[in-house]
């Protein structure tokens, strides 16, 4: 029997330059996301400035109590973070208006909410993963039939009383992304600042880390409006409770 024929050199590199090219081609990035109408952009309905916060257990029940608000047959676990780290993007609005957690744990790392909400499935609270229910444990806890679990990782939580000038700042921000095409404005650090400083003066929005000349400049009196008319409307409806802090 015969020598196997050598692969010829030219036609083997031009077979690998057509591999690599067929990798690369398979591997273009999704095509990003249409841009958020500014008239699509509301709030969620809500009760604002309910005193009190959620800790601890209270945590999970504000977690199951979104997975339970979300429409029939459930959203993707990656997609409840998302909402509840206050994520904002087109084709999640209608789940926004849903909730009042919209942002609620906008402090937090989106993993480490992932995380806890692997924790509620691993749990036997919630179950699935492209579409995440309620199992009939959960469905307890929310009826009061049993208590929430004692969660084992912490995280932060937005006060309810503070929630809404988060969603006006998140709004806020995306109009500001969409009109001058910049996804880097008003970073997520910014955005925590302003909700613990609460600045409504030019000169106290300068002092923020992470606020530099554009942002004074460019964007300071867009900022400043939505702080003030949060402040005046938690005056109006509280004259005798100042808004809590973080």
């Amino acid at each position: 029997m015969g020598r196997r024929p050598k692969r010829d050199n030219a036609a083997a590199a031009a077979s690998a330059r057509q591999t690599a090219t067929t990798v690369r081609r398979s591997r273009k990035k999704a095509a990003p996301e249409p841009p958020i109408a500014p008239e699509a952009l509301t709030e969620p309905v809500a009760t604002p400035y309910i005193t009190g916060t959620t800790q601890g257990q209270e945590v999970a029940r504000m977690v199951l109590e979104t997975v339970a608000q979300m429409p029939y047959p459930g959203v993707g676990l990656r997609t409840i973070a998302g909402i509840l780290r206050g994520e904002t993007r087109a084709n999640w609005l209608s789940y926004i208006a849903r909730t009042e957690n919209w942002g609620a744990l906008f402090p937090n790392s989106l993993a480490s909410v992932e995380a806890f909400l692997k924790d509620l499935v691993r749990t036997g609270y919630i179950e699935g993963k492209h579409f995440v229910r309620l199992t009939e444990r959960g469905q307890r806890v929310l009826d009061g039939g049993e208590e929430p679990p004692t969660p084992r990782r912490s995280l932060a939580v937005v006060p309810r009383t503070l929630r809404p000038l988060l969603w006006k700042l998140l709004l806020l921000r995306a109009r500001l992304v969409n009109e001058r095409k910049a996804p880097g404005l008003l970073k997520d650090e910014v955005l925590l600042q302003l909700l613990e400083k609460r600045p409504t003066k030019p000169s106290e929005l300068k002092r923020l880390r992470g606020v530099g000349a554009f942002i004074a400049n460019e964007l300071g009196k867009d900022i400043l409006r939505v702080i003030r008319e949060f402040q005046q409307q938690a005056a109006n409806a509280s004259p005798s409770d100042d808004a809590e802090t973080l």
